[in-house]
This record gives C-alpha cells, sequence and structure tokens, in this order.
C-alpha cells in the first residue's frame, strides 16, 4: 500500500481534500499541519490509515521528525504533496521585508 504525505492539510483546504480522496481509495495519509488540531477530523474518520504530525516546512527539524515519525509508522513515503503555502499580500513598494521572507522560506 502506498504512503502519502501531504503538507498543510487543515480542514477545508486543498491538502484536506486529496487526503481524504486518497484515504478513500485505501492509501495510507500523513496528514501535516502546525497544530494537528485542525486535522484530528480526519485522522478520526480513517484511524488505521490517517497518521496527524506536527509540520512546519520552514523548520529544519520539523522536517526531519515528520519524515522519521512517517517512516516509523509506515516504513516508507511513496508520494509527497507540497501543499503548504503563506500568502504575503501587499504592493512591491509598501512590502516589509520580514513579511516576503517568511513567505518565500514557506513556499520555496
Amino acid at each position: 500500500m502506498k504512503t502519502w504525505l501531504i503538507t498543510g492539510c487543515s480542514e477545508g483546504g486543498i491538502g484536506a481534500g486529496i487526503a481524504k480522496n486518497a484515504l478513500e481509495r485505501g492509501y495510507n495519509v500523513v496528514v501535516t499541519a502546525r497544530n494537528t488540531d485542525k486535522v484530528k477530523n480526519i485522522v478520526a474518520k480513517y484511524p488505521e490509515t490517517a497518521l496527524a504530525v506536527v509540520l512546519d516546512v520552514t523548520d529544519k527539524n520539523s522536517i526531519k521528525n515528520c519524515v522519521k515519525t512517517a517512516t516509523d509508522k509506515f516504513g516508507k513515503i511513496d508520494v509527497l504533496v507540497n501543499n503548504a503555502g503563506y500568502a504575503y499580500r501587499s504592493s512591491v513598494e509598501e512590502a516589509e521585508d520580514e513579511g516576503v521572507r517568511k513567505m518565500f522560506d514557506t513556499n520555496l
């Protein structure tokens, strides 16, 4: 059985939709969010094949811990959906460096 790791799975978003679709088809899915309370409903519906893991894609230790937790549970990761994202809305002239940097660190 293939295992999916999906970043940014907060309920109601694209990541949650992808996770639910994969779970309905019988795949193992690692559903991630910075706050796993936002994915608890997904895991509750699929307790054997869904695993909630805290993940901040801008933190290397968080990424390492997520991958280790996923592989400890399911043995491997076959599919990565890098869905986590952050938008910083501002005109170029008004943008603050810190806000732009946070967006690039998250999205890239």
